[in-house]
């Protein structure tokens, strides 16, 4: 009926766009980096977004004093601003800690799972 002779490129591209619909169970180490990320990213976020938001303000602050001569207002802007991004580290800081101990123990089972695997595999050689 269909004569079509694919080229092996069409089907190698054949064979990348059914990979893509084909389940496939995640493995432990894959696990493992998802929940290291679920960890670490709130934090990251949290403490940039602090810590562009504070430079922004403190520039303000800055050129405040230096375009407009407002001394008073822009150094206390400057000063918000400066401290809002000094503490984006210790908030970063303190949302990753607390989400380490949240995580901690299903982070130690699955690396350990990865471990014992891998020490597995190397007594096999």
């Amino acid at each position: 009926m269909n004569n079509y002779q694919a080229s092996e490129r069409d089907q190698r591209k054949a064979e990348g766009i059914r990979r893509q619909y084909v389940f496939r169970e995640e493995n432990k180490m894959e696990q493992l980096q998802k929940l290291d990320s679920k960890v670490k990213l709130p934090g990251k976020i949290t403490g940039s977004i602090l810590g562009v938001v504070g430079a922004l303000v403190m520039g303000y602050g800055m050129s405040l004093v230096m375009v407009n001569g407002v001394m008073t207002t822009g150094i206390a802007i400057g000063i918000a601003g400066m401290i809002a991004a000094l503490a984006a580290y210790p908030v970063y800081a303190g949302i990753t800690g607390g989400r380490k101990k949240k995580y901690a123990a299903e982070i130690m089972r699955l690396s350990n799972d990865v471990m014992t695997k891998k020490e597995g595999a190397q007594n096999e050689r």
